[in-house]
């Protein structure tokens, strides 16, 4: 996809921005069938992005349903049965109750320890009122800390999720990179264009003034006047590469030609390369 220019700048979906969006939809409405469910909000994704863009990319919807289903959902339906588990206690719980037997609680204690005066209308009312008050501050601090640890618990579900998400980019990326290093085209363009070199400093010095221009189109190119380098740059020059995929190219070069320059000469290369480098 890096490579392809009718996807480039081509905002994408993030598996967060996906993930959000269908766990407040699973969260609102009673889902039977969730499998199912997932499997239309996709289609649903993939057909607003064609109308909003005129373009979609199946794949990559079909990796994040994929990565979802497999990763993301075990994850949180642990945190759907903590979520479930807390709410059904929250709502089990009204502040009316824990201010009654606040109030029954207290003015019992007070009653032993005031041998009664406490039932006095005069002391009453001020006790009972005190002692509402603590049972709704209690029944405030015990809603505060299961609200808190809901809130942990979908914390560490966003973060694990995001962790996810940038382990597949990494490995997107990886994989981009790997087609440009591994690839038969490029080790057949490395391979003519050090047979068209007698030393590899003479490379190197090429390589460093092409690597600087980053030619991309024809003018740029013919003024830059490395005509041994023209076949390499080709692509570049028609627009077959995005910026991004032809500074990968040049890095996969740079290591690919190393990587010769060092079996073809393993005793010296490495050495004469540095002391090249400090002149």
């Amino acid at each position: 996809m890096a490579a392809n220019p009718a996807t480039v700048g081509l905002p994408q979906r993030t598996l967060l921005d996906v993930c959000m969006d269908l766990f407040g939809k699973l969260e609102s409405s009673l889902i039977t069938d969730r499998p199912a469910f997932i499997d239309a909000h996709f289609a649903t994704l993939v057909k607003q992005d064609e109308m909003a863009m005129l373009w979609t990319e199946p794949a990559y919807y079909e990796h994040l349903r994929t990565v979802i289903q497999k990763e993301v959902l075990p994850i949180y339906n642990h945190y759907s049965a903590i979520r479930a588990k807390v709410l059904e206690r929250i709502e089990q719980r009204s502040w009316p109750k824990y201010c009654m037997w606040a109030v029954g609680i207290c003015l019992t204690l007070e009653m032993l320890f005031t041998e009664g005066r406490v039932l006095r209308p005069t002391m009453l009312l001020p006790a009972v009122a005190v002692d509402a008050l603590v049972g709704y501050g209690l029944f405030y601090v015990v809603n505060f800390r299961e609200t808190s640890a809901l809130k942990r618990a979908r914390k560490n579900l966003l973060n694990r999720i995001r962790e996810l998400d940038t382990q597949h980019d990494v490995a997107k990326r990886y994989e981009i990179f790997r087609t440009y290093t591994g690839g038969e085209l490029l080790t057949a363009e490395l391979q003519s264009l050090l047979a068209s070199y007698a030393s590899p400093g003479e490379f190197w010095h090429d390589y460093q003034a092409v690597r600087q221009a980053d030619p991309a189109t024809p003018i740029a190119l013919e003024k830059l006047g490395r005509k041994r380098f023209n076949s390499f740059l080709e692509l570049h020059v028609n627009g077959t590469y995005s910026p991004e995929a032809r500074q990968q190219r040049f890095n996969a070069l740079f290591l690919l030609a190393h990587k010769t320059f060092i079996l073809n000469d393993r005793g010296n290369y490495v050495l004469n390369h540095l002391q090249a480098g400090q002149k």
